[in-house]
């Protein structure tokens, strides 16, 4: 290589080095992970001089995010000459949270060994707040969804707990009169005690279920629930109003006593909201009904809500999960309800959707057997 080509090279690398330095945040560091070059970029996001940064760590950035597994993982990477690529959290001088989104590079000597690393970052924390925002305008509107539907709910809640606090009141003045007259039956006393606790455990599973749905189950973790536990709870908020208003439910679950992992109040909301949508579905029919089936599928079980009404147009099912989509008249539904039932079941390792195949309207939800993380419930 003549001199001039050799001037040509080193001013191609400088251009190269000056684009980078415009375009990304740059570190250098020695095969110990002390910081050797910062460019302009990282000593602005991090606030520190390049003095304050050469010859440190990374550890000087470090925010506190992320736990020792994270940068253990890191380090084996590239100390065994592979890249590492991910989203780190840091903090700045000032004390200010920032995300970069990060690749690092080794630089292996004839041996096949590090001797330097290049770390070369984006800021995306403009990106993280929005995402931030995202997920907490969801979770409000998760909330508003699990309060609209108990406030449909209301009346056949107030039905269904009715008619056993009458059997309860009933019960009680049996044993008062039983009590009033000589040498009483007790035989006959202890079978309404019997009835009167087993009413009000009825009573008492209705509202913890009310209760779970009413404070949410964004930090629920998954637990091991009965295929038959999850839909008694769910029958239990939606039953007595399907029965008011005279629509027949056949439920048909196979295997109904075996567990699987879910986040429950979560598989409630989106059951209850697709029994709801359904018994919308069969207003004003002469035999209205609606089907619930179980059936075991590879690795899990899949739920199908079918019901007897008109079905579902071509041009409608394109749009069914869009946000605010609806067929509902105006302050009857938000057009949230399926989209936030399928964000749902993906928080929860599952899959709902529409099957197509069927005339009548017929929805399936997928739940795994097994899920990552499980708490014993």
């Amino acid at each position: 290589m003549d001199g001039r080509d050799h001037k040509n090279l080193m001013k191609e690398l400088q251009d190269q080095k000056y684009a980078l330095d415009q375009a990304a945040i740059v570190a250098a560091t020695d095969r110990y992970g002390r910081i050797t070059y910062v460019n302009d970029k990282f000593c602005e996001i991090s606030g520190y001089r390049k003095e304050e940064l050469l010859g440190q760590t990374h550890r000087v950035i470090n925010s506190g995010h992320h736990g020792p597994e994270f940068f253990e993982h890191l380090w084996r990477t590239i100390s065994s000459g592979e890249v590492w690529r991910g989203e780190v959290c840091n903090r700045s001088k000032s004390g200010k949270i920032y995300w970069v989104a990060t690749t690092i590079v080794p630089f292996l000597d004839p041996e096949g060994k590090p001797y330097q690393y290049l770390s070369i970052r984006q800021d995306i924390t403009a990106l993280k707040e929005a995402q931030q925002t995202v997920f907490e305008q969801q979770s409000k509107l998760v909330a508003s969804s699990k309060m609209s539907a108990l406030g449909e709910l209301s009346a056949a809640l107030t039905h269904e707990i009715n008619n056993p606090l009458g059997v309860i009141l009933g019960r009680a003045e049996m044993i008062r009169e039983m009590l009033s007259v000589p040498n009483p039956n007790l035989d006959s006393v202890r079978q309404m005690i019997a009835s009167i606790e087993s009413t009000g455990h009825r009573i008492e599973k209705i509202m913890k279920t009310v209760r779970a749905l009413s404070h949410g189950g964004e930090a629920e973790p998954l637990q091991r629930i009965s295929l038959r536990a999850l839909i008694d709870s769910t029958l239990d908020i939606v039953g007595a109003r399907l029965r008011h208003e005279g629509v027949r439910l056949e439920v048909e679950l196979h295997e109904p006593e075996r567990s699987l992992d879910c986040r429950p109040t979560e598989i409630f909301q989106i059951l209850i909201n697709l029994l709801n949508n359904a018994r919308d579905a069969v207003q004003n029919q002469r035999n209205p009904h609606i089907r619930l089936t179980s059936r075991e599928g590879a690795g899990g079980v899949c739920l199908s809500i079918s019901d007897s009404g008109p079905g579902i147009s071509e041009p409608v099912r394109k749009k069914l999960f869009n946000p605010f989509f609806t067929t509902k008249a105006v302050g009857v539904g938000t057009g949230l309800g399926l989209t936030i039932s399928q964000n749902l079941a993906i928080r929860n390792h599952a899959r709902l959707w529409l099957d197509t195949a069927q005339d009548r309207t017929c929805f399936h939800l997928f739940l795994p057997w097994h899920g990552p993380e499980i708490t014993q419930g």
